[in-house]
C-alpha cells in the first residue's frame, strides 16, 4: 500500500477525507438507529474467513507458498521481550533488540506467516519524508521538517544495509520517486513543494509536462516533482529475508500464533490460540490490525488498499511506455494512483480506493470493485497498452491517522507496553524508523530519535461506530466524484 499524504497538494483533501470519516456526514445522527447488516453487508466482500490463498505477485516472487511455515506457539511460555507482530514493525524491533541484548529470550509472535499483513502486500516503495512531512514544515518550519525528512532517511539507509550485510536480495533500486499533476490546477501545489524543499536544502527537479513526457510516455500528466532519494523493492523479499536474519540471530518466531488478547501488568500476558506468554516488556506492531485487539479503536481507520500486477511487458511494450528512469510515480488526486516496475518488467499499480470495512474489519485479499477500477485506470494511463495481461491482483489493511501522523510509545498506563502504530500507508520505511524506536525505548535509552514528533503522539479521535462507518462511506463517495471529474 502507499499513501502520499506528506506529498504535494494531498494533505489537505486526506485531512478533509479522515475528518468526515469521524464527523459522520449529513444525516449521520440517524445511523445509530439503523440495524448492523446495513452497514456491514458488502456483496463485494468475500465472507471472513482467513484467507487460504492470496493472490499476491510478491509473495509468489518471493518464494513464500514453498516456504516452511514455522510452528505456533503451544503452552505456557516466558519470554523476556514479546513482540506481536510479523510484520515489518515487529521484525526490525527484534532485529534491534537481539543485537543490544543477544543473551534475552526475544520471541515474536505472528497470527500467519511473517510478511503476511501489509509488510508484504504493499506496493514496494521505500518513500523518504513522510508521512506528516509538509504539516510539520508548517507548524516548526524547515529546520524541523528537514530534520524528519532526515530521520526517514535513515530508515531507506537501513534497509540498504541490512540487505548489503545479511545477503538480502530484495529487488532494491533507488530510482527516485515522481509526484505527477494530472491537471493544470495541480501545479502550483508542486511549485510550492519546491520551495518547500529548497527551503530544507534538498534538491528536487521541478518538471513541465513536456520533460514529464520524456520521463513517462503517457498524456496523463501534465507536470511532476522527481525527487531522487526514494527507491523501491519487493517487500515480500524483504520481509521473509528479516525473518530469516532475527532467527539466526536467536529471535524465536512462532507464526501461526494469532493473539487473542493481550493483559498489561507486571509481567504482560499474552493469550494466543494454543498457548500464552509472560514477558516483563512488550511490543505491540499490529499497524491496521490493532483495532482487532482493542486497541486505539478511537484513534486508528483501518484503510484497505489494492493493488494489480501486469504479465512481464515485452520489449515493445516498455519501448512504448518510455519510463527508463524506473522512477516510483504517484499521482496527486485524493483518491490517487501510485505504480512503478518490477524486476521482471511487470507493472505493479495500485490506489485509487481505500474502502473502509464496519467495525475496522481488516481488508480481505480479494475486493474485485477496487481490482477492477485499477485494471480500467492503468489502461487510461497507458491505452498503448491495451490488450496486456493481468496476473495478480491483492489488498492490504492500512492504519490511518486524522492528522496522517504514526504514533510510537508506550500505551497509556503501561510502561512495558511499547507499540508503533498508523503509518499512514508509508510503512516500507516508517517501519524501519520505528523499530530503531521500539527498540531504544525497551531498552530505556534515550537520543534523537526518541526525541522525534512520532514518540509519545497524541493521535486525534475519529469518533464510534457507526457514525464512521457512514461518514467514510460518504467522503468515499464524494471524492470518488471528485476524482472522476477530474481524470483526464
Amino acid at each position: 500500500m502507499a499513501d502520499s499524504s506528506g506529498k504535494p497538494g494531498r494533505r489537505v483533501s486526506r485531512r478533509a477525507f479522515l475528518a468526515g470519516a469521524a464527523a459522520g456526514g449529513v444525516g449521520a445522527w440517524a445511523a445509530t438507529s439503523l440495524p448492523r447488516q446495513h452497514f456491514s453487508r458488502d456483496p463485494h466482500r468475500p465472507p471472513e474467513l482467513y484467507e487460504y490463498f492470496l493472490d499476491n505477485f510478491w509473495f509468489e516472487s518471493a518464494g513464500l507458498y514453498e516456504q516452511r511455515i514455522n510452528p505456533p506457539l503451544k503452552g505456557s511460555q516466558l519470554a523476556d521481550v514479546a513482540i506481536v507482530g510479523g510484520g515489518f514493525t515487529g521484525m526490525a524491533t527484534a532485529y534491534h533488540l537481539v543485537r543490544r541484548f543477544p543473551h534475552k529470550r526475544i520471541v515474536l509472535l505472528e497470527g500467519a506467516c511473517c510478511g503476511y499483513g501489509a509488510s508484504g502486500r504493499n506496493g514496494g516503495f521505500a518513500d523518504a519524508g513522510m508521512p506528516g512531512l509538509h504539516a510539520i514544515y508548517d507548524e516548526s518550519g524547515p529546520e524541523a521538517a528537514r530534520a524528519w525528512y532526515d530521520a526517514t532517511l535513515l530508515g531507506v539507509g537501513q534497509i540498504r544495509d541490512f540487505a548489503s550485510t545479511h545477503g538480502v536480495d530484495c529487488d532494491l533500486e533507488t530510482n527516485g520517486n515522481i509526484a505527477l499533476a494530472t491537471e493544470a490546477g495541480q501545479m502550483p501545489a508542486l511549485e510550492a513543494a519546491k520551495r518547500r524543499y529548497d527551503a530544507m536544502g534538498l534538491d528536487v527537479e521541478l518538471l513541465d509536462a513536456a520533460a514529464v513526457r520524456r520521463a513517462v510516455a503517457s498524456e496523463r500528466f501534465v507536470g511532476g516533482l522527481r525527487d531522487p532519494r526514494h527507491a523501491i523493492l519487493n517487500p515480500a523479499k524483504l520481509a521473509r529475508g528479516m525473518k530469516r536474519v532475527i532467527e539466526g540471530l536467536g529471535v524465536e518466531v512462532f507464526e501461526r500464533s494469532k493473539v487473542l488478547r493481550i493483559e498489561p501488568g507486571e509481567p504482560v500476558f499474552i493469550e494466543t490460540e494454543f498457548g500464552e506468554l509472560r514477558a516483563p516488556q512488550a511490543v505491540v506492531a499490529l499497524n491496521g490490525y490493532a483495532p482487532q485487539l482493542g486497541l486505539f479503536r478511537s484513534r486508528v481507520i483501518p484503510l484497505c488498499n489494492y493493488v494489480v500486477a501486469t504479465e512481464p511487458l515485452s520489449a515493445a511494450q516498455r519501448a512504448a511506455i518510455g519510463w527508463r528512469g524506473r522512477e516510483g510515480l504517484a499521482d496527486l488526486r485524493v483518491q490517487f494512483m501510485y505504480l512503478r516496475l518490477t524486476a521482471d518488467d511487470r507493472i505493479v499499480f495500485g490506489g485509487e480506493s481505500s474502502p473502509y470495512f464496519y467495525e475496522s474489519a481488516p481488508s480481505s485479499g480479494n475486493y474485485k470493485p477496487a481490482l477492477a477500477r485499477l485494471e480500467q485506470s492503468l489502461l487510461r494511463t497507458f491505452p498503448q497498452l491495451e490488450g496486456v495481461r493481468f496476473t495478480h491482483g491483492w489488498g492490504g489493511t492500512m492504519g490511518f491517522t486524522m492528522d496522517f501522523m504514526p504514533s510510537v510509545g508506550a500505551l497509556d498506563g503501561a510502561k512495558n507496553v511499547f507499540y508503533a502504530v498508523a503509518f499512514n500507508g508509508e510503512g516500507v520505511v516508517m517501519t524501519q524508523l520505528a523499530g530503531m524506536i521500539l527498540a531504544q525505548l525497551v531498552a530505556g535509552e534515550q537520543g534523537p530519535l526518541t526525541r522525534l514528533p512520532v514518540v509519545g503522539h497524541r493521535m486525534p479521535w475519529v469518533g464510534p461506530e457507526p457514525l464512521r462507518y457512514l461518514g467514510v462511506k460518504i467522503t468515499e463517495r464524494v471524492l470518488q466524484l471528485a476524482s472522476t471529474n477530474t481524470v483526464r
